[in-house]
């Protein structure tokens, strides 16, 4: 179970979570683990987007690179695990990732975290895990907040929501503007180590419940993103970039209460993502680029929901969807692929006095590009006494070359090599096999352990291509790689006193590469984190602390231009925030948060923003 299950010595099993088996589930009966970040655990880490709200989480890791911050899950890279927002799909992938800075805090209601191969559920990308991003909706009868906040490096960010609930019907709209300076971690050049920003969103949810059997959820979206910064080439060229980024989305979700326990969902959406980007070699022409890139996803879904007796509760399913890319690095300017898939799933309680859940489930694709492939889970929970739930999972996994891998066409003349698309890719296949224990001794005391191994087969990498020596050295996409990786993961969380709570874990994820028998780059051995939270009784003060303990990290570049890669180690570091915060009254509160207090960052592998102090204030009705 995740340690949301324990607050302030409280068992908080009315949670509802639906990310591990696609079907609303009370947390304390998921046969599925899934960790929750809380409603209370986003107000009280003072984060500002969903990169901030991950930093600190248990066995998670962030990658910082040219594409964003993306989450690294069992050992495996970011694009490995599957970003939703409530449930669909989002384009705006740069490099094989979803720069998670995208998503203001003002939107999230709440976030579910499955690890492991998802695949039977969500088809492709889902090798490491889901992470579901579920938005608010309107709860009370009038909704009026607002935070706002100012820091070092001239970071702003505002935001503000109303929302109405009657009875038949809700709407809530919140909006957000979040910008900050860039910064240089190495001030012997010009380039900027990260970014400035600005950013502007909007969203929009509406539900109406004509009656008492069927529900209609109406989301829109508009999100703006604008990013500056210096670039260096390896010849000295200095560049000014500009990117734009835009946005949009809208999903209809329908949903029909059909008898007890049984309940049809539908859902269409449409998701468009627009990027601009330019780059302005100073006092020169000659090397400017400027590209417009152009994706659209459109989706849609139905899963029927069966109870069956009082033993089985089957979901059947099915999607489609339909997505393009625009861009000049494509051979034609333009990809576009069709996917289609069936699933189907079985929670069978076996037992209900010592809870006995087997969770048997597939799915099968059809890709307008490789054709059918096919994902099986099997899962098992049991509770041999009420404080001791046992949980293995054996799943398959697969991962669907992207338009890049596809069709791409890049040539890079000033390093003298060209990077070539293939039509012939296949899909990256895993294999992952889980078990973990949670054990609640006392009520204000929850410990988890969790095994995990995944072996993941045809792995999509560049090839150098036999060729003479005249013209660029051209390099193809193809399935040429095999990854394993081993790991457990600890954690712990105990109330020790009436508002204090404590979080501990550790993380320990073994990769191996086999084409270069070497660890997989940018991922750490040893991980571990710490939080304290004090919300002392009756005052309206709140404290919290986190601090994260990342240990040396292995990079493989060609340093000597000689095509192949020489391993460099980072080095280990450790990051502190604390934030502290009063009520003042009237929906009114007060905060000042400190971010990475040690200073821990470099230019090259780590580029965190530099010690930071930031205060405001929030207003909630």
């Amino acid at each position: 179970m995740e340690p949301q299950a324990i607050s302030d010595g409280a068992h908080a099993v009315e949670a509802i979570v639906v990310t591990g088996s696609r079907t609303e589930r009370p947390l304390g009966e998921a046969p599925v683990a899934t960790e929750i970040i809380s409603e209370q655990d986003i107000a009280e880490s003072g984060a500002q987007d969903l990169a901030e709200l991950l930093e600190g989480q248990p066995g998670l890791y962030l990658d910082r690179s040219f594409a964003g911050t993306s989450p690294m899950l069992q050992g495996l890279p970011a694009d490995y695990t599957l970003i939703l927002v409530d449930g669909v799909r989002v384009p705006g992938r740069v490099g094989g990732v979803l720069d998670l800075q995208r998503f203001p805090i003002e939107d999230i209601e709440r976030v579910e975290i499955v690890r492991g191969a998802s695949s039977a559920l969500y088809g492709s990308d889902a090798i490491a895990g889901v992470i579901n991003v579920i938005t608010r909706t309107a709860q009370r009868p009038l909704e009026l907040s607002g935070s706002g906040s100012v820091g070092a490096y001239r970071n702003i960010d505002l935001s503000g929501a109303a929302g109405l609930h009657r009875r038949r019907w809700s709407t809530r709209i919140a909006a957000g503007r979040h910008s900050g300076d860039g910064f240089d971690l190495d001030p012997s050049d010009v380039a900027t180590s990260q970014s400035a920003f600005e950013q502007y969103n909007v969203r929009n949810q509406t539900r109406l419940l004509p009656n008492d059997s069927f529900a209609l959820t109406v989301s829109t979206e508009y999100l703006r993103r604008d990013r500056e910064g210096v670039d260096l080439s390896g010849g000295g060229a200095v560049f000014d970039r500009h990117n734009s980024t835009e946005t949009g989305s809208i999903l209809l979700r329908p949903e029909w209460d059909l008898r007890e326990g049984s309940r049809l969902k539908l859902w269409s959406s449409l998701g468009t993502f627009r990027d601009q980007f330019l780059l302005d070699q100073r006092d020169s022409d000659a090397l400017d680029e400027r590209q417009e890139t152009r994706e659209r996803i459109g989706q849609l879904g139905a899963q029927l929901d069966l109870l069956l007796g009082s033993a089985h509760l089957v979901s059947i399913g099915s999607e489609a969807w339909h997505e393009s890319l625009d861009t000049e690095r494509l051979v034609g300017g333009t990809g576009d692929r069709t996917r289609g898939a069936l699933y189907v799933q079985d929670e069978w309680t076996l037992s209900e006095a010592r809870l006995l859940v087997l969770l048997p489930g597939a799915r099968l694709d059809l890709d307008s590009q490789f054709g059918l492939h096919v994902t099986p889970r099997a899962a098992l929970r049991f509770d041999p006494i009420s404080e001791l739930t046992f949980r293995v999972s054996y799943a398959w996994g697969f991962k669907a070359p992207d338009f890049r891998e596809l069709y791409l066409l890049f040539e890079n003349p000033s390093a003298g090599y060209l990077v070539e698309g293939s039509s012939e890719l296949e899909p990256e296949t895993s294999t992952h096999l889980s078990i973990g224990l949670e054990y609640r001794p006392r009520p204000r005391v929850w410990l988890s352990l969790q095994g995990f191994w995944n072996e993941l087969t045809d792995r999509i990498s560049t090839d150098l291509v036999p060729g003479d020596e005249v013209g660029p050295r051209r390099f193809r996409y193809r399935n040429i790689d095999s990854a394993r990786t081993l790991g457990a993961e600890a954690s712990a969380r105990i109330t020790p006193l009436p508002g204090l709570r404590l979080d501990l874990s550790y993380a320990l994820a073994h990769t191996r590469d086999a084409a270069s028998d070497q660890p997989i780059s940018g991922q750490p051995l040893h991980r571990a984190t710490l939080s304290v939270r004090y919300r002392a009784p009756g005052v309206g003060f709140e404290t919290s602390s986190r601090a994260a303990i990342v240990g040396n990290r292995p990079f493989f570049q060609d340093t000597d231009g000689d095509g192949a890669s020489e391993r460099r180690d980072s080095h280990a570091y450790a990051s502190v925030d604390v934030r502290v915060s009063q009520a003042l009254g009237y929906g009114f509160r007060s905060f000042v948060l400190a971010e990475n207090m040690l200073d821990a960052g470099d230019a090259e592998f780590l580029p965190l923003q530099p010690r930071t102090f930031s205060g405001g204030a929030s207003f909630d009705y």
